[in-house]
Protein backbone atom coordinates (compact mmCIF):
# COMPACT_ATOMS: atom_id res chain seq x y z
CA UNK A 1 0.00 0.00 0.00
CA UNK A 2 1.46 3.05 -0.68
CA UNK A 3 1.95 6.37 1.62
CA UNK A 4 0.41 8.60 -0.36
CA UNK A 5 -2.19 8.44 -3.48
CA UNK A 6 -2.45 11.31 -5.51
CA UNK A 7 -5.76 11.50 -7.42
CA UNK A 8 -4.87 13.37 -10.37
CA UNK A 9 -1.76 13.64 -12.26
CA UNK A 10 -1.82 16.99 -13.92
CA UNK A 11 1.47 19.52 -12.87
CA UNK A 12 0.36 20.36 -9.73
CA UNK A 13 -0.17 16.02 -8.63
CA UNK A 14 3.25 15.75 -10.30
CA UNK A 15 5.12 18.58 -8.99
CA UNK A 16 3.73 17.38 -5.42
CA UNK A 17 3.82 13.64 -5.68
CA UNK A 18 7.81 14.56 -7.00
CA UNK A 19 9.10 16.26 -3.94
CA UNK A 20 7.24 13.79 -1.77
CA UNK A 21 8.73 10.63 -3.49
CA UNK A 22 12.18 12.79 -2.79
CA UNK A 23 11.20 13.09 1.16
CA UNK A 24 10.91 9.48 1.16
CA UNK A 25 7.39 8.86 0.72
CA UNK A 26 5.80 6.05 -1.44
CA UNK A 27 3.37 8.10 -3.78
CA UNK A 28 0.82 6.44 -6.39
CA UNK A 29 -0.77 8.90 -8.67
CA UNK A 30 -4.17 8.12 -10.44
CA UNK A 31 -5.60 9.60 -13.55
CA UNK A 32 -8.46 9.45 -15.86
CA UNK A 33 -6.27 10.16 -18.97
CA UNK A 34 -4.24 8.35 -21.17
CA UNK A 35 -1.33 10.37 -20.07
CA UNK A 36 -0.16 12.94 -17.86
CA UNK A 37 -0.28 16.74 -17.49
CA UNK A 38 -3.75 17.36 -17.49
CA UNK A 39 -4.00 20.85 -19.50
CA UNK A 40 -0.67 21.07 -20.51
CA UNK A 41 -1.29 18.98 -23.32
CA UNK A 42 0.54 18.51 -26.81
CA UNK A 43 -1.59 16.91 -29.83
CA UNK A 44 0.54 14.90 -32.20
CA UNK A 45 -0.71 14.69 -35.82
CA UNK A 46 0.66 12.33 -38.36
CA UNK A 47 0.40 13.91 -41.89
CA UNK A 48 0.26 11.10 -44.98
CA UNK A 49 3.40 12.09 -45.99
CA UNK A 50 4.87 10.93 -42.60
CA UNK A 51 5.98 14.30 -40.94
CA UNK A 52 4.39 14.67 -37.29
CA UNK A 53 3.31 17.55 -36.00
CA UNK A 54 3.28 18.51 -32.28
CA UNK A 55 0.71 21.74 -31.17
CA UNK A 56 0.06 22.54 -27.63
CA UNK A 57 -3.58 22.96 -27.78
CA UNK A 58 -3.90 23.33 -24.15
CA UNK A 59 -1.73 25.59 -22.18
CA UNK A 60 -0.10 27.97 -24.33
CA UNK A 61 3.57 28.21 -22.71
CA UNK A 62 4.92 28.46 -19.13
CA UNK A 63 6.22 31.19 -17.12
CA UNK A 64 8.91 31.45 -14.47
CA UNK A 65 8.74 34.34 -12.11
CA UNK A 66 9.53 32.44 -9.22
CA UNK A 67 13.35 30.94 -7.97
CA UNK A 68 12.07 26.87 -8.43
CA UNK A 69 10.14 27.60 -11.64
CA UNK A 70 13.08 29.80 -12.80
CA UNK A 71 15.40 26.82 -11.59
CA UNK A 72 13.39 23.98 -13.17
CA UNK A 73 13.07 26.10 -16.75
CA UNK A 74 16.54 26.95 -17.00
CA UNK A 75 17.94 23.31 -16.11
CA UNK A 76 15.56 21.88 -18.71
CA UNK A 77 17.08 24.23 -21.20
CA UNK A 78 20.72 23.14 -20.33
CA UNK A 79 19.34 19.32 -20.46
CA UNK A 80 17.41 19.91 -23.86
CA UNK A 81 13.72 19.67 -22.91
CA UNK A 82 12.78 22.72 -22.85
CA UNK A 83 13.48 26.27 -24.21
CA UNK A 84 12.54 29.82 -24.43
CA UNK A 85 10.04 30.47 -26.98
CA UNK A 86 9.51 34.45 -26.85
CA UNK A 87 9.72 37.43 -24.80
CA UNK A 88 6.55 39.22 -25.63
CA UNK A 89 3.41 38.05 -27.61
CA UNK A 90 1.98 40.89 -29.38
CA UNK A 91 -1.94 42.00 -30.10
CA UNK A 92 -4.26 41.81 -32.77
CA UNK A 93 -6.90 44.64 -32.83
CA UNK A 94 -9.28 46.41 -35.21
CA UNK A 95 -6.66 44.93 -38.07
CA UNK A 96 -3.36 45.92 -36.61
CA UNK A 97 -0.82 44.28 -34.58
CA UNK A 98 0.70 46.20 -32.14
CA UNK A 99 3.31 45.67 -28.93
CA UNK A 100 4.10 42.71 -28.04
CA UNK A 101 7.85 42.63 -26.29
CA UNK A 102 7.89 43.03 -22.62
CA UNK A 103 11.14 41.08 -22.11
CA UNK A 104 9.91 38.23 -19.98
CA UNK A 105 10.59 35.02 -21.15
CA UNK A 106 8.13 32.42 -21.94
CA UNK A 107 9.12 28.64 -22.32
CA UNK A 108 7.91 26.18 -24.65
CA UNK A 109 9.55 22.56 -24.71
CA UNK A 110 10.41 21.90 -28.42
CA UNK A 111 8.55 18.51 -28.48
CA UNK A 112 5.65 20.17 -26.95
CA UNK A 113 4.31 21.38 -23.56
CA UNK A 114 3.32 17.88 -22.08
CA UNK A 115 7.39 17.50 -22.38
CA UNK A 116 6.92 19.31 -19.02
CA UNK A 117 4.75 16.92 -17.15
CA UNK A 118 6.86 13.47 -18.50
CA UNK A 119 9.77 15.24 -16.78
CA UNK A 120 8.23 15.76 -13.61
CA UNK A 121 6.36 12.02 -13.74
CA UNK A 122 10.15 10.35 -14.81
CA UNK A 123 10.46 7.88 -11.96
CA UNK A 124 6.98 8.73 -10.24
CA UNK A 125 4.27 5.20 -9.96
CA UNK A 126 1.33 6.55 -12.05
CA UNK A 127 -1.71 4.75 -13.49
CA UNK A 128 -3.72 6.19 -16.25
CA UNK A 129 -7.19 5.38 -17.30
CA UNK A 130 -8.66 5.20 -14.07
CA UNK A 131 -11.72 7.32 -12.84
CA UNK A 132 -12.36 7.84 -9.48
CA UNK A 133 -15.77 7.56 -8.21
CA UNK A 134 -15.89 8.47 -4.32
CA UNK A 135 -13.77 8.43 -1.65
CA UNK A 136 -14.51 7.26 1.92
CA UNK A 137 -13.24 8.21 5.22
CA UNK A 138 -11.88 4.81 7.24
CA UNK A 139 -10.10 4.30 10.36
CA UNK A 140 -6.81 3.74 9.10
CA UNK A 141 -6.96 6.58 6.17
CA UNK A 142 -8.66 6.81 3.15
CA UNK A 143 -10.30 4.08 0.82
CA UNK A 144 -10.64 5.48 -2.79
CA UNK A 145 -13.06 4.09 -4.99
CA UNK A 146 -12.55 3.74 -9.16
CA UNK A 147 -15.34 3.20 -11.94
CA UNK A 148 -13.85 -0.12 -12.78
CA UNK A 149 -14.93 -1.86 -9.45
CA UNK A 150 -11.40 -1.60 -8.02
CA UNK A 151 -10.37 0.16 -4.47
CA UNK A 152 -7.36 1.86 -3.19
CA UNK A 153 -6.71 1.77 0.58
CA UNK A 154 -4.06 4.89 1.39
CA UNK A 155 -3.22 6.67 4.66
CA UNK A 156 -2.59 10.48 2.85
CA UNK A 157 -4.83 11.40 0.34
CA UNK A 158 -4.09 13.89 -2.07
CA UNK A 159 -6.07 15.74 -4.44
CA UNK A 160 -5.31 16.94 -7.89
CA UNK A 161 -8.35 17.94 -9.55
CA UNK A 162 -10.21 20.76 -11.33
CA UNK A 163 -12.84 22.22 -8.77
CA UNK A 164 -15.96 20.98 -10.12
CA UNK A 165 -15.01 17.22 -10.40
CA UNK A 166 -13.11 17.94 -6.65
CA UNK A 167 -16.34 19.29 -5.40
CA UNK A 168 -19.31 16.33 -5.52
CA UNK A 169 -16.84 14.16 -4.19
CA UNK A 170 -16.35 16.54 -1.28
CA UNK A 171 -20.00 16.74 -0.97
CA UNK A 172 -20.36 13.45 -0.08
CA UNK A 173 -18.24 13.29 2.64
CA UNK A 174 -18.82 14.39 6.43
CA UNK A 175 -16.41 17.02 6.87
CA UNK A 176 -18.12 18.74 9.55
CA UNK A 177 -15.66 20.09 12.69
CA UNK A 178 -12.77 19.04 10.39
CA UNK A 179 -10.51 22.08 9.01
CA UNK A 180 -11.77 20.88 5.61
CA UNK A 181 -14.90 21.67 6.23
CA UNK A 182 -14.71 25.24 5.68
CA UNK A 183 -12.68 24.97 2.31
CA UNK A 184 -14.80 22.13 0.70
CA UNK A 185 -17.32 24.98 0.53
CA UNK A 186 -14.87 27.03 -0.97
CA UNK A 187 -13.93 24.86 -3.65
CA UNK A 188 -17.48 24.51 -4.56
CA UNK A 189 -17.66 28.27 -5.02
CA UNK A 190 -14.84 27.69 -7.91
CA UNK A 191 -15.77 28.88 -11.25
CA UNK A 192 -13.82 28.27 -14.30
CA UNK A 193 -14.32 29.58 -18.29
CA UNK A 194 -14.76 26.84 -20.75
CA UNK A 195 -12.28 27.10 -24.09
CA UNK A 196 -12.88 25.64 -27.85
CA UNK A 197 -9.21 24.82 -28.88
CA UNK A 198 -8.96 23.93 -33.02
CA UNK A 199 -5.54 22.85 -33.98
CA UNK A 200 -4.57 23.50 -37.69
CA UNK A 201 -1.64 21.85 -39.88
CA UNK A 202 -1.16 24.54 -43.35
CA UNK A 203 0.40 23.67 -46.59
CA UNK A 204 3.14 26.65 -45.81
CA UNK A 205 3.63 28.98 -43.68
CA UNK A 206 1.46 32.64 -43.20
CA UNK A 207 3.23 35.31 -44.23
CA UNK A 208 4.27 36.84 -40.77
CA UNK A 209 6.72 37.22 -38.28
CA UNK A 210 4.70 36.96 -34.82
CA UNK A 211 4.79 33.77 -32.95
CA UNK A 212 1.35 34.66 -31.82
CA UNK A 213 -1.17 36.67 -30.86
CA UNK A 214 -3.57 37.93 -28.33
CA UNK A 215 -6.99 39.24 -30.23
CA UNK A 216 -9.37 41.03 -29.49
CA UNK A 217 -12.10 39.37 -31.81
CA UNK A 218 -15.57 38.05 -30.78
CA UNK A 219 -14.67 34.47 -31.49
CA UNK A 220 -10.82 34.31 -31.54
CA UNK A 221 -8.58 35.67 -28.25
CA UNK A 222 -4.95 33.42 -29.03
CA UNK A 223 -3.62 32.47 -32.55
CA UNK A 224 -0.16 30.38 -32.31
CA UNK A 225 2.31 29.45 -35.17
CA UNK A 226 3.19 26.94 -33.00
CA UNK A 227 6.22 25.89 -35.49
CA UNK A 228 7.90 28.54 -34.28
CA UNK A 229 8.40 26.55 -30.92
CA UNK A 230 9.62 23.09 -32.26
CA UNK A 231 13.00 22.78 -34.09
CA UNK A 232 13.54 23.55 -37.81
CA UNK A 233 11.97 21.12 -40.21
CA UNK A 234 8.36 21.11 -38.21
CA UNK A 235 5.17 21.71 -40.21
CA UNK A 236 3.59 25.00 -39.83
CA UNK A 237 0.79 25.06 -37.76
CA UNK A 238 -2.07 27.15 -35.80
CA UNK A 239 -3.35 26.67 -32.79
CA UNK A 240 -6.72 28.63 -32.17
CA UNK A 241 -8.04 29.63 -28.93
CA UNK A 242 -11.65 30.77 -28.95
CA UNK A 243 -12.91 33.43 -26.30
CA UNK A 244 -15.21 32.10 -23.13
CA UNK A 245 -17.85 33.57 -24.29
CA UNK A 246 -18.02 32.33 -27.24
CA UNK A 247 -17.17 29.00 -26.43
CA UNK A 248 -19.54 28.65 -23.20
CA UNK A 249 -22.19 29.65 -26.07
CA UNK A 250 -21.29 26.78 -28.05
CA UNK A 251 -19.87 24.42 -25.38
CA UNK A 252 -22.54 21.39 -26.84
CA UNK A 253 -21.57 21.59 -30.17
CA UNK A 254 -19.48 18.89 -31.66
CA UNK A 255 -15.50 19.34 -32.68
CA UNK A 256 -16.77 19.06 -36.79
CA UNK A 257 -19.73 22.08 -36.02
CA UNK A 258 -17.11 24.30 -34.39
CA UNK A 259 -14.04 23.94 -36.46
CA UNK A 260 -15.07 26.06 -39.92
CA UNK A 261 -16.13 28.78 -37.26
CA UNK A 262 -13.39 29.05 -35.81
CA UNK A 263 -11.18 28.97 -39.11
CA UNK A 264 -13.05 31.48 -40.70
CA UNK A 265 -12.90 33.45 -37.24
CA UNK A 266 -8.81 32.89 -38.03
CA UNK A 267 -8.83 34.32 -41.61
CA UNK A 268 -10.50 37.52 -40.13
CA UNK A 269 -6.99 38.03 -38.42
CA UNK A 270 -5.13 36.50 -40.59
CA UNK A 271 -6.47 36.59 -44.05
CA UNK A 272 -6.98 33.71 -46.39
CA UNK A 273 -5.17 30.57 -44.84
CA UNK A 274 -3.07 28.22 -47.05
CA UNK A 275 -4.71 24.93 -47.87
CA UNK A 276 -5.21 22.62 -44.48
CA UNK A 277 -3.36 19.75 -44.55
CA UNK A 278 -5.58 18.43 -41.16
CA UNK A 279 -7.49 19.95 -38.66
CA UNK A 280 -8.66 19.31 -35.38
CA UNK A 281 -10.93 20.80 -32.04
CA UNK A 282 -10.98 20.16 -28.91
CA UNK A 283 -12.94 21.42 -25.56
CA UNK A 284 -11.61 22.38 -22.45
CA UNK A 285 -14.78 22.69 -19.71
CA UNK A 286 -12.47 23.68 -17.03
CA UNK A 287 -9.90 26.08 -18.96
CA UNK A 288 -9.03 29.09 -17.01
CA UNK A 289 -10.11 29.66 -12.99
CA UNK A 290 -11.89 32.52 -13.21
CA UNK A 291 -12.91 32.78 -9.28
CA UNK A 292 -10.19 30.79 -7.72
CA UNK A 293 -10.18 30.09 -4.04
CA UNK A 294 -7.41 31.44 -1.93
CA UNK A 295 -4.25 30.32 -0.93
CA UNK A 296 -2.18 28.02 -2.50
CA UNK A 297 -3.67 25.10 -1.71
CA UNK A 298 -5.21 23.02 1.12
CA UNK A 299 -4.04 20.06 3.99
CA UNK A 300 -5.60 19.20 6.91
CA UNK A 301 -3.08 17.11 8.86
CA UNK A 302 -5.47 15.32 11.10
CA UNK A 303 -7.27 13.74 8.26
CA UNK A 304 -4.14 13.57 6.15
CA UNK A 305 -6.45 14.85 3.32
CA UNK A 306 -5.16 18.02 0.64
CA UNK A 307 -5.75 18.99 -2.74
CA UNK A 308 -4.07 21.60 -5.19
CA UNK A 309 -4.43 23.21 -8.25
CA UNK A 310 -3.80 25.99 -10.72
CA UNK A 311 -7.44 27.12 -9.18
CA UNK A 312 -5.63 28.25 -6.36
CA UNK A 313 -3.71 31.30 -5.37
CA UNK A 314 -0.28 30.75 -4.37
CA UNK A 315 0.95 34.58 -5.74
CA UNK A 316 -0.66 37.31 -7.14
CA UNK A 317 -0.29 36.81 -10.92
CA UNK A 318 -3.03 34.97 -11.74
CA UNK A 319 -4.17 30.95 -12.64
CA UNK A 320 -1.52 29.83 -15.13
CA UNK A 321 1.13 27.06 -15.60
CA UNK A 322 3.12 28.25 -12.59
CA UNK A 323 0.44 28.29 -10.65
CA UNK A 324 -0.07 24.27 -10.63
CA UNK A 325 3.36 23.87 -9.80
CA UNK A 326 3.61 26.44 -6.76
CA UNK A 327 0.36 24.76 -5.59
CA UNK A 328 1.80 21.42 -6.02
CA UNK A 329 5.00 22.28 -4.30
CA UNK A 330 3.44 23.81 -1.19
CA UNK A 331 1.21 21.27 -0.80
CA UNK A 332 3.83 18.84 -0.45
CA UNK A 333 5.85 20.89 2.06
CA UNK A 334 2.92 20.94 4.11
CA UNK A 335 2.18 17.19 4.15
CA UNK A 336 6.42 16.72 5.27
CA UNK A 337 6.38 19.76 7.66
CA UNK A 338 9.05 21.14 5.96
Amino acid sequence: MPDVLMVGAGLGGLAAARDLGAAGQHVTLLDKARGVSGRAATRRVTLPDGREARLDHGARFFTARHDRTRALAEAGVREGWNAEWTRGIPRWEEGTVHGGGDGHPRYAPPQGLSTLGRTLARGLEVTTGVTVTSLERRPSGWRVHTRDGATWDVGTLLLNLPAPQLAPLLADLDLRGSDSEGTAERVAAVEYAPCWAAGIVLEHDLDVTWPALRADHPILEWLAREHTKRPAGHPPALTLHATPDWSRANLDRTPDEVIPDLLRAATDITGDLPPTLHTFAHRWRYAIPTRPAPGPCHWDPELRLGWCGDWFTPDEHGPRVETALLSGWTLARRVTGT
